[in-house]
C-alpha cells in the first residue's frame, strides 16, 4: 500500500503539555516509522514549556493563529484565534495534498471546528477523535443540530473511552469507535529489582503526577496526608506538576513540613518519578481516559485513582484500588490499606504491566491507520 500524508491537528501541542499533546506526538512518531508523512497542524503558543526537559518537537509542525488560556470544564483549556482561519487551515492542506485530516478534539472551539470544515472545502476525508468526558455542556445542546450537520460529514469519529463516547452520545449521533490512549513501554518501564525494595526500610513514597488544576484534586491528597503520616511517619509525598493553582497548593501542604516535595515539570524523568514511588495516587475528577494510569502501570507502580467510570474501564483489569472523588478520610484509608498489603502490590504491578502492554503505541497506531485505509479508500 502507497505511503500516506496525514494532518494531525490539535489544538493542545508540545510546548505544552498534557494527554492530547502526548497523543498527537506519539501517534505522529508511530505512523512515520511505518513509513507514512505526518504533519501537527496546530497553533502558536506564547508560553514556554517549564522545568527538566521541555519535550523534544515532532519534525513537521505547522501553526497557524495563536493559542490563548481559558478556564474550561474544570481545568485549563486552549482556544486558537486569528485571522481567516479556515481559509488559512484550506490552503495548508491544499498545498500539502493530504490523504487524511485527524482532528484530536472534536467539535472543540477552535481547531475541531475550523479545521474539519476547511478540509471538507478542499475535499479530503476527516476522522475526528474525541478525547474529553464532561457531565452536560449547555452550549453543545444549543449548537446541537449545526454541530450534528457538521459530524455527519466526518468520514470517522473515534472516542478515547466509552465514557468520552457516552458524554458526545447524549448529544449526536455517530458510528463511533473506540481506540484508548497509547504509552511508550520502552520509555515507561519497570525498574532493576523494584518489588525488592520494602517500605519499611525507608518509609513509604507517595505520587502525584498532572497539571495542577482543580480537577485534578490534589487537595484531596493533601488533605489525607494527616491521617496517612499517622500509621506511616515517615511517608513522602511527591508532587510533580505545575499549572494555575500551584501556589495554592503549596500553601495548603505547608503544615504538613518536609513530607510533601513540589518537583514542578519533569517531563523526560517522568519514568523514574513513578519507579521511586511505592503508590501512584491519581484524585482526579473528571478525565475521559487517564494517561499517567498508563504511565504508571507500564512502569509496575501501584494505584490509587478515583472511581469515575474513565478510570474503572482502564484500571479495573489491573486491580487497582478506587476511592470516591473528593473524600480525603476514603483516601487515607484506602492508602494505607493498600501500603499494608505487599502481596496485593506485587500483583497489581505485574498486572499493571499486562494492561500496558496492550496499549503500546505500535498497537494502537495500526488501529489508528486501519481506519485511514478505510475513509480513503
Amino acid at each position: 500500500m502507497s505511503p500516506l500524508r496525514i494532518a494531525l491537528v490539535a489544538e493542545d501541542y508540545y510546548p505544552q503539555l498534557g494527554g492530547v499533546p502526548e497523543h498527537v506526538h506519539h501517534l505522529a512518531r508511530e505512523l512515520d516509522s511505518l513509513g507514512h508523512h505526518t504533519t501537527i497542524v496546530t497553533a502558536r503558543m506564547k508560553e514556554r514549556g517549564a522545568g527538566s526537559g521541555e519535550p523534544e518537537q515532532h519534525s513537521d509542525v505547522r501553526r497557524i493563529g495563536t493559542s490563548v488560556v481559558i478556564y474550561a470544564n474544570g481545568g485549563v483549556a486552549r482556544i486558537t484565534i486569528g485571522w481567516r482561519l479556515t481559509a488559512r487551515f484550506e490552503e495548508l492542506f491544499r498545498k500539502e495534498r493530504f490523504d487524511v485530516v485527524h482532528v484530536h478534539g472534536g467539535l472543540n472551539p477552535t481547531l475541531g471546528i475550523v479545521a474539519p470544515r476547511a478540509a471538507m472545502r478542499a475535499g479530503i476525508p476527516v476522522v475526528a477523535t474525541f478525547h474529553t468526558w464532561f457531565p452536560r455542556s449547555i452550549g453543545l445542546r444549543l449548537l446541537r443540530r449545526p454541530f450534528q450537520r457538521l459530524l455527519d460529514r466526518h468520514a470517522a469519529t473515534i472516542a478515547v473511552s466509552s465514557a468520552a463516547q457516552e458524554a458526545m452520545a447524549r448529544y449526536f449521533t455517530a458510528p463511533w469507535e473506540i481506540i484508548p490512549n497509547g504509552v511508550d513501554t520502552t520509555f515507561f518501564r519497570p525498574g532493576l529489582g523494584r518489588l525488592s525494595r520494602r517500605i519499611e526500610q525507608r518509609g513509604p513514597r507517595l505520587l502525584w503526577l498532572g497539571r495542577i488544576e482543580p480537577r485534578n484534586d490534589l487537595g484531596t491528597v493533601l488533605a489525607a496526608m494527616p491521617r496517612i503520616l499517622e500509621r506511616y511517619p515517615e511517608a513522602r509525598l511527591t508532587v510533580v506538576g505545575d499549572g494555575p493553582w500551584r501556589g495554592r497548593m503549596e500553601r495548603a501542604a505547608r503544615p504538613l513540613g518536609t513530607c510533601v516535595h513540589f518537583a514542578g515539570y519533569a517531563n523526560g524523568g517522568r519514568p523514574g518519578y513513578y519507579r521511586g514511588s511505592d503508590v501512584y495516587l491519581c484524585p482526579t475528577s473528571r478525565a475521559s481516559f487517564g494517561v499517567t494510569l498508563l504511565e504508571a502501570m507500564a512502569c509496575g507502580t501501584p494505584l490509587v485513582v478515583s472511581d469515575i467510570p474513565a478510570f474503572r474501564d482502564l484500571a479495573e483489569q489491573a486491580h487497582a484500588v478506587f476511592a470516591p472523588p473528593g473524600d480525603a478520610d476514603a483516601w487515607a484509608g484506602a492508602v494505607t490499606t493498600l501500603l499494608e498489603d505487599t502481596e496485593r502490590r506485587e500483583t497489581m504491578a505485574r498486572d499493571g504491566r499486562r494492561v500496558a502492554e496492550r496499549h503500546a503505541w505500535p498497537l494502537v497506531a495500526q488501529r489508528v491507520l486501519a481506519v485511514y485505509r478505510r475513509v480513503t479508500g
